[in-house]
C-alpha cells in the first residue's frame, strides 16, 4: 500500500460543491456518480452518456478516447488502443498514423478526458479499481492522476469496496414481510435463499475487457478483509463477445451463405448491438440481431438459450475455475454469498451456472450497475470524516462496530413479557 499526499483546496469553495463523488475504473469503461443531499446522479463522462469506454482512436494526431474509438475497433483494430489498463508498467505500444500511446501515455489521455466531468461535478472523489492491479501500477496510477489534476481523494480496490460498503446488511439476517407483494422488484438479489446473517465470507464476481475475476473478502463485524484474488484473461468479456460474433456469424453463413467477418462495417454493426442483446438475454428476451451491407442484408433472431449454446465452452471453463478458486482460498466453509457485477451478470449463462454450482447455503445475487461507484462515495464520506488511513485500500476495510442498544427502562404500567 502507498500513502496519498495532501491536496490543496480552495478556500472559496462553495457549499454546493460538497459533493461526495464515485468513479469506477475498469479496462473497459468508466462510470462516475455524485451524491449530494440524499439525492445520487451519475456524471456524464463521453457526450451524453454516462459511461466512458476504454477504447482510444489513433487516426489522428490527438487520441480520441470513448466513443470514438469503440466505434471503430472492429473496421480499424489497428488503430484502437484498448486493455491499457492491466498493462501499465509493462512494455507495449500503440502505434496509429501520427501518434503512438504506451499503457501510461493512453491511462493519461483517459484521465485528460475525465477532468473537466469530474471537476465540474466536486472538489474531490474516491476512485476504485479492479483487484488484479499490482501495488506498482496503483502507484503509477495515482501519480498520473495527480499529474491529471484529478480531483481525487483516495483509491481502493472495487471489491472490497463494495463489501465493505454492503458489510451491515450482509451480517445481519433478512427477514422477508409476509405483507411484501410477490413482485416487489430487489436492487441486487436474484434467487432466494435463506440467510442466517453474521461473519462469513463473499466472492465478487466481475469482467471487464481484460478477465473474468474474483475476489474473496472475509466479512467480520468491524472489518472487511481481502483472503483470495483470481484473474481469468480467457474468460475475458472480449472472449464472450467474440465467441457470440463468431455464432451468429456461422448463423448467418448457414442461412444466406453470406459471412459478416467479410465486411469490416457489418462486422462493427454486430459488435455494437451485443451490449443490448446482452441485456435483454439476461431478462430471458429474445434477440434480433440485424446484419447490413451495401448488397445484402440478414437478421438473425437469437433467444437465450441459443446464447447460452454459443458460449456453452466458456461456461464450463468458468465453472472449472470458480470451483479451483474456492479451494485455493482454503475456506472452512463455503461462501455465504456470491455477488456478480452487473457486467458479469450479463455473460450468456454464467449466472445461472454459478447458482448450480454453489452450495445451498450460498446466496448468488446480481449487483446494480453502481455498486462500485456507490461504495466509492461511501469511501470518500469516510475519507473526509477522517476516519480511514490515507492509503489504497486493497488490503482490509475497517469501521467501528456501534455499541448495542442498552434496553429502556420500563416506564409506568409497562412490564416485560
Amino acid at each position: 500500500m502507498f500513502g496519498f499526499g495532501t491536496t490543496k483546496r480552495s478556500a472559496t469553495a462553495s457549499h454546493e460543491r460538497t459533493k461526495l463523488m464515485g468513479v469506477d475504473l475498469t479496462a473497459s469503461r468508466v462510470r462516475a456518480i455524485a451524491a449530494a443531499g440524499g439525492h445520487i446522479n451519475a456524471v456524464t463522462l463521453d457526450d451524453a452518456q454516462d459511461e466512458l469506454p476504454l477504447f482510444i482512436n489513433l487516426e489522428r494526431r490527438t487520441p480520441e478516447v470513448g466513443r470514438q474509438g469503440y466505434s471503430i475497433c472492429r473496421t480499424l483494430p489497428h488503430l484502437v488502443c484498448a486493455n491499457f489498463l492491466p498493462q501499465l508498467g509493462q512494455v507495449r505500444e500503440w502505434r496509429g498514423n501520427r501518434v503512438s500511446l504506451t499503457p501510461e501515455s493512453a491511462l493519461a489521455a483517459t484521465f485528460d478526458k475525465l477532468r473537466g466531468p469530474l471537476t465540474a461535478e466536486a472538489d474531490g472523489g474516491v476512485l476504485v479499481v479492479p483487484s488484479y492491479l499490482a501495488a506498482p501500477q496503483m502507484k503509477a496510477l495515482w501519480a498520473l492522476a495527480m499529474k491529471a489534476k484529478l480531483p481525487l481523494t483516495g483509491t481502493g480496490s472495487a471489491p472490497l469496496a463494495i463489501v465493505s460498503h454492503r458489510a451491515n446488511a450482509f451480517l445481519a439476517p433478512r427477514k422477508q414481510s409476509p405483507s411484501a407483494p410477490k413482485e416487489e422488484k430487489s436492487s441486487w438479489v436474484v434467487p432466494i435463499r435463506p440467510q442466517a446473517g453474521g461473519p462469513g465470507a463473499v466472492v465478487i464476481v466481475d469482467a471487464d475487457e481484460y478477465a473474468l475475476s474474483a475476489a474473496v473478502v472475509n466479512v467480520q463485524p468491524g472489518e472487511a478483509r481481502l483472503l483470495h484474488l483470481a484473474t481469468w484473461p480467457r474468460l475475458s468479456l472480449k472472449a464472450w463477445k467474440d465467441r457470440l460474433i463468431d455464432a451468429a456469424s456461422d448463423r448467418c453463413v448457414r442461412l444466406c451463405r453470406r459471412d459478416p467477418r467479410d465486411s469490416a462495417t457489418a462486422e462493427q454493426a454486430l459488435f455494437e448491438q451485443l451490449d443490448v442483446a446482452l441485456d435483454r438475454i439476461r431478462h430471458a428476451q429474445p434477440v434480433t440481431l440485424s446484419v447490413r451491407t451495401e448488397k445484402w442484408y440478414q437478421d438473425i433472431v437469437q433467444q437465450p438459450t441459443d446464447f447460452d449454446a454459443h458460449c456453452a465452452p466458456l461456461i464450463k471453463l468458468a465453472t472449472e475455475e470458480m470451483r479451483n478458486l474456492f479451494a485455493g482460498a482454503g475456506l472452512a466453509i463455503p461462501p455465504r454469498g456470491i455477488w456478480l457485477t452487473d457486467t458479469a451478470a450479463k455473460l450468456p449463462g454464467l449466472a445461472a451456472a454459478v447458482y448450480q454450482n454453489s452450495a445451498e447455503q450460498t446466496e448468488v445475487s446480481v449487483l446494480p450497475p453502481d455498486a462500485a461507484t456507490e461504495a466509492a462515495a461511501a469511501l470518500h464520506a469516510r475519507w473526509l470524516a477522517g476516519t480511514l488511513p490515507r492509503v489504497h485500500l486493497d488490503g482490509v476495510i475497517a469501521w467501528e462496530v456501534p455499541p448495542p442498544a442498552k434496553p429502556r427502562p420500563e416506564t409506568r404500567g409497562q412490564r416485560s413479557v
